[in-house]
């Protein structure tokens, strides 16, 4: 297994394959940027695909190799499927052997998701737990009354006939049916009642407390305390079909109840008089309850949610920190902030008109405001003034239009539900129990001790008899699942979540190991994973623990395939290719293919600084300035206090969960927004932030986070840079566009005009599959070119618009170099190293680090003649080859220098050494995180050496 060394080329060697049938080979692969004649993966071994960004490698992966597994399955699909799939693009490529089933794991961002969807999601449902959950509540789950709080059981008649035989064997039995039902009848009703009875054939009824009686011996009827008898049985084996029918017939005449005891030669008072039920209903306060079901254990489902908060756990709630802002104001100063919008500026009027000749209300301090004046200002007086609880009643009638709707949420806020305290699941469904727990208290629980519970269960399947034990072994499957995915989850170290945790709430780290343990913990044998960099936003440690699972994967014959930068994970592989030599066009090829060793030999030839460690520099300058932030208790924050030094990089580091989200997204952003309003500590700025004046040298705070650039499908690079409306003049002022009467609106793929109408300037259009739900086809009309014939025969520079979609960055900054500011932007996104990205592309494609790169654009060349601002970064190296990483520590440099102040939550340990200040949050993740275990320059970190640090020794 020689290497060979192509000359010319870039390609640093190529390793042969061991045998046919051992390995995936793909043969003249040409998707996107790709140019490879043939690529191998090793069967049932771990590769990884590593590169430039931009270089080719997801296109590989997921464009190519997972693409051609897709479409395979869906050959296997029946012909009315496979009919509306014909215009799906096929991975171009000419050849493909051995490849097993596929499934791909992508990278998710929890930053920049919105809507209803995320907004109810949970980490019990993300990891699908809830789902499980639920199948266990629906057979296992038992009622408690909630007011009793007794048990309730639904008697089934074989259950009740059960019962009898096992209490009274070879006994005299009386089967009754209870007259409660008909308590309220009159007495002349109640004696219709006992005709009725006796019409039906039955002769005898027993009062409580007396003995059997004939119908006709009572002088009157009394429902509540008497049981009309069905029949008298001697219990046995014999009898068992007679006893069948007597408890039916009971439960008919008695509207779901049963009552019987066993006959003594002559019963008294006192015997023992027994009632079953065969509903929910509670038989001390008559309160009536639903039995198990999916819907009702989900709070997604209208029957099992919550009525107040519809299952989000959360009401919104008039927010009146921001209705009056100030106690200091009046209404004669217009304090009532919503009312200082156009026309609403009438209220303050009718409020005025409404206190009649006594103004002085109406010039009174709210802070001096007594309990009545309160009462009038919120819910007014009269018809002429409704106070600001029916100005807000009136948006709620108004919510249909976007500006009264957008107005409303203005002043409101999201507080813990009253009725369910965020539990989101209704009384119904929180009155079902297993093993003494509600739904909402299961979730509760972490997910190391959920396992716990779930052995409980299954360890109560062998000593469970009868119909229980019937029901527990539907249940295995469900069960086994639920220890498989938590054994999983517990491994990659998220034993400290709580299935109810807010998806809103979770950390990229965390969201990326939730989704891998979902899908790992299948447990699937011969199958091949497709993960996109499953150490984006991990801890080194944590690295660590994913690398042992993924490991373990291969055990059971599956074959992993992993885009990623991670040396820990290359060197921890078997097969490593790397995509290159550069991004964009000018990648696309295997520039190496072999074993980790050998390649970490081989760059280390080449290029002999790109695998060493970035040293820390010893002669930083100490910071002399700082802001400091105190008391943050927020989440799992444990009262911490830090200090940020100014015009300085400020690194925040930790295994993933251990509080750096909550100290930097959750407690440090927006307590520096506050701060730049004078404000106190609240509960959305929840830190204390001194001196303020240091604060306010900035020219504010801007989080800059791993969100997508624009949410609309429309968008792309052109469109986000402000490059479009630059090439549509350019277009409309060639010659031929004139000659069409063109306009630069007709070079717009979002108005009609020049654009494609079948798919609306998108090139593809929506193809509703049925169960197999959405899928995107390029559009038949266009072939996904956007624009109609007429457009597209303009050419600028030899390119149509078609074309100038096409290029890269570099590329347009050749043919706009004519063009001052079009070449300057172009310039600007090619120093951020991303000059691979073409103009078409589409903002929601991008990754979280190059999204974060393009929002910096705005930063470039503002520096000179304004103050600086206070940028704090979300894992901004996520997705980022080691050469990438070195381009934007250059750019982070050039912010510092020009006064900015950086915060940066970071794992990458090129990062954290070249920090000038260092916050490492920890020890551990959950409740024993939350502390800060470290504060100063990396220097003394790796001379300290503490104990309770995590990253010290991968610094090393």
């Amino acid at each position: 297994m020689g290497l060979e060394k192509a000359k010319g080329n870039g390609v640093v060697g190529v390793q042969k394959v061991r045998k046919v049938g051992s390995h995936i080979e793909l043969g003249g692969v040409k998707t996107h940027n790709l140019k490879i004649d043939r690529v191998m993966f090793p069967l049932g071994k771990i590769t990884v695909v590593t590169g430039l960004s931009g270089s080719g490698k997801s296109s590989l992966v997921f464009d190519t190799l997972y693409a051609e597994a897709f479409r395979r399955y869906v050959e296997s699909l029946s012909s009315y499927a496979r009919q509306y799939l014909k215009a799906l693009p096929k991975p171009e490529l000419e050849s493909c052997n051995n490849l097993p089933p596929a499934i791909a794991i992508q990278q998710y961002g929890s930053s920049g998701a919105s809507g209803a969807l995320w907004q109810r999601s949970t980490v019990g449902t993300l990891t699908e737990l809830t789902d499980l959950l639920q199948v266990v509540f629906t057979h296992l789950g038992e009622i408690y009354c909630g007011v009793c709080k007794k048990t309730l059981k639904k008697w089934y008649p074989q259950a009740v006939v059960d019962e009898i035989l096992s209490r009274y064997p070879e006994q005299q039995v009386l089967v009754m049916a209870p007259l409660d039902r008909y308590h309220n009848l009159e007495s002349v009703k109640a004696n219709d009642l006992a005709g009725q009875l006796q019409a039906q054939g039955f002769t005898r009824v027993y009062p409580e407390g007396e003995k059997v009686l004939k119908i006709s011996e009572l002088k009157t009827l009394v429902p509540l305390k008497t049981h009309v008898v069905v029949d008298r049985v001697k219990v046995h084996e014999q009898q068992k079909g007679r006893l069948f029918e007597a408890v039916q017939l009971a439960f008919k005449v008695g509207g779901q109840q049963i009552s019987f005891m066993g006959e003594s030669p002559s019963p008294s008072p006192g015997d023992d008089l027994t009632k079953f039920r065969n509903d929910l209903t509670c038989p001390t306060c008559q309160k009536s309850y639903q039995e198990p079901s999916m819907a009702l254990m989900s709070f997604n489902n209208p029957l099992g949610a919550c009525p107040g908060c519809q299952g989000f756990g959360r009401s919104s709630e008039l927010d009146w920190q921001k209705i009056i802002p100030s106690s200091a104001s009046s209404l004669a100063e217009e304090g009532v902030s919503p009312w200082n919008f156009g026309q609403f500026r009438e209220y303050y009027s009718w409020a005025k008109q409404n206190l009649g000749p006594n103004l002085k209300l109406y010039e009174k301090k709210f802070a001096l405001y007594t309990p009545e004046d309160w009462h009038w200002l919120k819910e007014g007086k009269g018809r002429s003034f409704d106070g600001i609880h029916g100005f807000f009643k009136y948006l709620e009638s108004k919510k249909y239009k976007p500006h009264y709707r957008m107005h409303l949420a203005r002043f409101k806020k999201y507080e813990t539900c009253k009725q369910c305290h965020g539990a989101r699941l209704s009384p119904a469904s929180l009155a079902v129990k297993v093993l003494g727990l509600s739904l909402a208290e299961v979730h509760s629980l972490k997910l190391g001790e959920l396992g716990g519970w779930v052995k409980e269960i299954k360890q109560n399947k062998d000593t469970t008899e009868g119909a229980a034990s019937q029901r527990l072994m539907g249940l295995s499957e469900a069960l086994d699942d639920l220890e498989s995915r938590l054994t999983y989850l517990n491994r990659l170290g998220l034993s400290y979540l709580t299935p109810d945790r807010a998806g809103r709430s979770i950390s990229g780290g965390e969201l990326q190991r939730i989704h891998l343990g979902r899908c790992l913990g299948s447990a699937l044998f011969e199958t091949l994973y497709c993960l996109d960099e499953p150490t984006s936003g991990l801890h080194p440690r944590d690295s660590e623990k994913l690398l042992g699972v993924i490991q373990e994967l291969c055990q059971n014959n599956n074959t992993i395939v992993m885009v990623e930068h991670d040396h820990a994970m290359i060197q921890g592989s078997d097969y490593v290719i790397e995509i290159g030599p550069k991004a964009g066009a000018e990648g696309g090829q295997v520039i190496f293919e072999g074993t980790p060793k050998t390649w970490i030999k081989q760059i280390k030839q080449i290029e002999p600084t790109r695998g060493s460690k970035t040293k820390p520099n010893d002669q930083k300058a100490a910071p002399t300035r700082f802001i400091n932030l105190s008391h943050g208790t927020i989440h799992n924050l444990k009262d911490v206090s830090i200090k940020i030094p100014l015009a300085q990089l400020t690194v925040v580091c930790g295994v993933s969960g251990s509080g750096k989200t909550s100290l930097v997204e959750h407690s440090i952003y927006p307590a520096l927004q506050g701060a730049f309003e004078g404000a106190d500590a609240t509960a959305e700025s929840p830190l204390l932030v001194e001196p303020l004046g240091a604060v306010q040298e900035h020219r504010g705070v801007l989080m800059v986070s791993q969100s997508a650039l624009a949410r609309s499908s429309r968008s792309n690079i052109a469109t986000y840079l402000g490059l479009m409306d630059e090439i549509r003049k350019l277009f409309a002022k060639e010659p031929l566009a004139k000659n069409l009467g063109l306009t630069p609106g007709s070079f717009s793929f979002n108005t009609p005009g020049g654009r494609c109408e079948n798919c609306k300037g998108l090139g593809t259009v929506v193809e509703d599959l049925s169960f197999l739900g959405e899928v995107e086809v390029i559009c038949p009309s266009c072939q996904g070119q956007r624009f109609d014939d007429k457009v597209l025969q303009v050419s600028y520079k030899g390119y149509n618009l078609n074309q100038i979609f096409q290029l890269t960055v570099r590329q347009a900054r050749d043919v706009f170099s004519d063009r001052p500011p079009m070449r300057a932007i172009c310039d600007h996104v090619c120093e951020l190293g991303l000059g691979y990205i073409t103009l078409g592309q589409h903002t929601s494609g991008f990754s979280g680090g190059e999204a974060q790169r393009l929002k910096l654009l705005s930063m470039t060349g503002e520096t000179d003649d304004l103050k600086p601002m206070i940028l704090i970064f979300d894992e901004p190296t996520r997705g980022l080859s080691q050469a990438d990483v070195q381009v934007f520590l250059q750019h982070l440099r050039r912010l510092t220098r020009s006064g900015h102040t950086l915060i940066v939550v970071e794992h990458h340990l090129d990062v954290i050494r070249t920090a000038d200040w260092l916050i490492e949050v920890g020890p551990e993740a959950g409740e024993q995180g939350g502390e800060v275990v470290f504060m100063g320059p990396v220097e003394a970190l790796i001379k300290a050496q503490p104990d309770s640090s995590q990253t010290v020794r991968y610094l090393h």
